[in-house]
């Protein structure tokens, strides 16, 4: 698998999970200029929109997925998310940014909420 096709494998991975615990599937790959959010959701129990970063690795990595979510990618993100709320009328919706880690030898998952 190249790395496009193991991040789109890893975000349907994080997806799933997500629905299963709740979540709604609001926007995959939402594009603001050029940053991504990999799933916009909505929390059914708090009605929040959920800015998803899913992050895929292979259960070999030395470091842990959300590592690679720093400061700079959090402030690419907000910005993002910015746009997201601005274009659907949302300005005022409560939101959060969560994280979801992506082991893809076995399909792992590790929800972060509020991560960020």
């Amino acid at each position: 698998m190249n790395k496009t096709e193991t991040g789109a494998y890893g975000e349907r991975l994080a997806e799933k999970a997500l629905k299963k615990a709740g979540l709604v599937t609001l926007e995959r790959n939402y594009l603001a200029g050029k940053y991504e959010i990999d799933l916009v959701m909505r929390d059914r129990k708090t009605k929040e929109i959920v800015f998803v970063e899913v992050k895929a690795r292979s259960t070999d990595a030395v470091n842990l997925p959300r590592t690679a979510v720093t400061k700079q990618k959090q402030t690419f993100l907000k910005s993002a998310a910015r746009q997201y709320l601005l274009e659907n009328d949302e300005m005022a919706a409560s939101h959060r940014f969560d994280i979801v880690e992506v082991w893809l030898e076995d399909g792992r998952t590790a929800w972060l909420e509020n991560a960020f």
